[in-house]
Parts: structure tokens; C-alpha cells; sequence
């Protein structure tokens, strides 16, 4: 064999060894970039989503309220919330007028304080103040901390308007529940006429009695 014919064999040789190893790097990039590789390709895939999030199981009649499902009283209306800041929003029905109750998380300050902020929006009618004449009961349900408060008064409803003005609503409820959940507290605010709200207490207080973490 000629020098040079001794020259194209290794080139040929070194070529082909050079071609399987290159071929060979490429399958292993393809078994870990792909998700189906080892796993007979016939079978169908399944594919998983919502990663990171577990899984929500509603109890029947049950309706999703952050982290927490609860049992919705009949007749009341599920909104869109007209607020960001609100996580969810209900209508409360009543023949004097209806009711809304309002649903936030995620906001700071502690219990009292948030409850002594919403005191604020009402005027007594009575020579007792608002804070004193306030019903303020605590109870553990399912496991969280619940506080209640009842409040009557004329409310002092804010308009959003640029020049802050309110309006008074005499004879009004302030119906609360302060909910201490394992993802943090939420704040149940109900407000509406006496009449319609005291209809609508028993549902109100089964309402926070249903409330079970998801």
C-alpha cells in the first residue's frame, strides 16, 4: 500500500469513529431533553399541568373563596368584584333593600384594627359610641380562629368620586368575620339595612361555619 492510499485509509477511519461518537452525544442529549424517551411511544402521554399547585376538591355545592371553599346560602348572588382589591363578592337579598358582603385577603393590620377601621365608617345613633356598642364574639371553626362583629348605626358610605363625599345610610349593619386561615387572614365584610341583614344573619353565621381550608 502506497503512502498515500495508507493516508486516505486513516482519514476514512478517523471520520467513521468520529461520526459515531459524535451520533452517540446526540442520543444522550435527546434521552434527557426528551420527556418521553425510555417509555413506549404507542402508549398515550400524559401531560401535567398546574405544576407546583395541588389539587382543588370541592365539596359538592361548595364554592372556591381563595384557599377556602364554603357553602354559598341560597339566593345570594355571587358578583364580579368591582374591586381589585376584593377577592370575591356577594349580593345578599332582602324585601327592605339588598345586602353585599365583601371578601378581602392579603391585607395588613391586625384584627381589632381592621375591625375598629370599619367602625369608623358608621355614626352612632345612640348616645353610646360605635366601638362600645359593638358586638364582638370569638370562636374556632375547623380549625381557624374566627372573629364575629355586629355593629348598628348610619353608615357613611364613601363615593369614589374626586371630591370624597359620603353619603349617610341610617339604620344599617355592619355584619363581620375576621378568619384566620393558614394562608392568612381574610375579612368577611357585610354591610346592608338592619332589616335585610338581620334576616340574613343565621345564613350569614352558617356561611362562616362552612368555611373549610382546600
Amino acid at each position: 500500500m502506497t503512502p498515500k492510499n495508507l493516508i486516505i485509509l486513516v482519514a476514512i477511519l478517523t471520520g467513521t469513529i468520529l461520526g459515531f461518537y459524535v451520533l452517540g452525544e446526540e442520543s444522550k442529549e435527546l434521552e434527557h431533553s426528551d420527556p418521553h424517551a425510555g417509555h413506549n411511544h404507542d402508549e398515550p402521554t400524559v401531560q401535567v399541568v398546574n405544576r407546583g399547585e395541588p389539587n382543588i376538591s370541592l365539596q359538592p355545592e361548595y364554592e372556591q373563596i381563595g384557599r377556602l371553599q364554603a357553602n354559598i346560602p341560597d339566593g345570594w348572588k355571587r358578583e364580579q368584584p368591582s374591586s381589585s382589591m376584593r377577592i370575591a363578592q356577594f349580593q345578599i337579598p332582602g324585601k327592605n333593600g339588598v345586602g353585599e358582603l365583601i371578601i378581602f385577603s392579603g391585607i395588613g393590620g391586625t384584627v381589632d384594627a381592621n375591625l375598629d377601621r370599619w367602625y369608623g365608617q358608621f355614626k352612632s345613633e345612640t348616645k353610646e359610641s360605635i366601638s362600645k356598642s359593638a358586638i364582638k364574639t370569638k370562636e374556632k371553626i375547623n380549625g381557624m380562629e374566627v372573629t364575629f362583629s355586629y355593629v348598628v348605626g348610619t353608615y357613611l358610605k364613601s363615593s369614589m368620586g374626586m371630591g370624597g363625599s359620603t353619603t349617610e345610610m341610617s339604620n344599617y349593619v355592619l355584619m363581620a368575620a375576621i378568619v384566620i386561615a393558614p394562608d392568612g387572614p381574610y375579612f368577611f365584610k357585610g354591610i346592608g339595612p338592619k332589616t335585610t341583614m338581620d334576616f340574613q344573619k343565621d345564613n350569614f353565621t352558617q356561611f362562616i361555619h362552612s368555611l373549610e381550608k382546600l
